[in-house]
């Protein structure tokens, strides 16, 4: 009770004074758009913990070497196991070490309360939609398009408590086909946020590889399918299909050394994926991929 008294009060002033005293850096003017890409941060209840101490060092990493992002996103498995002050404690690590503060969170499948002794997925989706309004993002459902810069990223949600089944309703995978298609019109690079990849998404997986391929027949710009969940970085980190490209995210904090994850940087026709290791601001050999258009 106490610990979660202190925590709830931290997030409290960290929402008052987040902005105060940090002047973002500004990235180069040929760069249309950065932004910071991590996955299965899997944040803990207890703000003591090894693994909360290890999340605390990336994102002041990456507050000291890339605050020239536009936007961070978090794809998936934001948390352990969808608990509020699972939240609370990643919210105050965000506002209190990352700098930067236009965020993009999706809902994987530890998020949806999975690992709790009695699942309650209402109470997990309103957890999250409250994490989304601290980051300025007013949602009443768990997936969601926002625009930086003028690029989308569209934000899919798992609607289901069901661990081994991520389930994603007709009515979000609709929604999905009609927001792609519209984006691909604009010419621009288009994200689309889903913690799993297309082929671990189960009863999901072929009406998703059909909204994919579907769109990408149109598009003029990359369409980047970025997902997490499997953790490690492979052969499995990178995929392209014409416009259609495939970035799976390590996990933030469980590989071997921790720390790692992607940037992003559109500039006129191309863009850039390059692999970090943020802890030692270093790029990864070999995961570094331009996608011109």
């Amino acid at each position: 009770m106490f610990m979660r008294l202190v925590t709830s009060i931290a997030l409290v002033f960290t929402l008052l004074f987040q902005n105060a005293g940090v002047l973002p850096a500004k990235h180069a003017d040929d760069i249309a758009l950065k932004a910071v890409l991590v996955s299965d941060i899997h944040a803990d209840a207890d703000p003591t913990r090894d693994r909360t101490n290890l999340m605390r060092e990336v994102f002041a990493a990456i507050g000291r070497t890339q605050n020239d992002a536009d936007t961070l996103v978090m794809s998936g498995d934001l948390t352990n196991s969808g608990d509020l002050r699972e939240y609370i404690n990643l919210e105050n690590s965000l506002n209190l070490y990352c700098r930067i503060y236009d965020r993009v969170p999706e809902m994987g499948n530890h998020d949806s309360w999975h690992h709790s002794d009695d699942p309650d997925y209402a109470k997990a989706q309103t957890y999250f939609r409250q994490f989304c309004l601290w980051n300025g993002i007013n949602t009443d459902k768990v997936y969601f398009t926002k625009q930086v810069n003028g690029i989308p990223f569209i934000v899919t949600g798992v609607e289901d408590c069901d661990f081994k089944n991520p389930y994603h309703s007709e009515e979000q995978l609709a929604w999905l086909e009609k927001e792609l298609n519209a984006a691909v019109e604009g010419a621009t690079p288009v994200f689309i946020i889903c913690h799993k990849p297309v082929e671990d998404l189960c009863d999901s997986s072929a009406r998703m590889a059909e909204i994919l391929k579907n769109a990408a027949q149109k598009a003029k710009a990359p369409i980047v399918y970025v997902s997490g969940h499997l953790h490690e970085i492979g052969e499995n980190t990178f995929s392209r299909e014409g416009m259609l490209v495939y970035l799976n995210l390590p996990s933030m904090l469980y590989t071997d050394d921790g720390g790692l994850g992607f940037t992003a940087e559109i500039r006129e026709h191309s863009l850039t994926l390059t692999g970090m290791n943020f802890l030692t601001s270093t790029p990864l050999e070999d995961y570094t991929y331009i996608i011109e258009y």
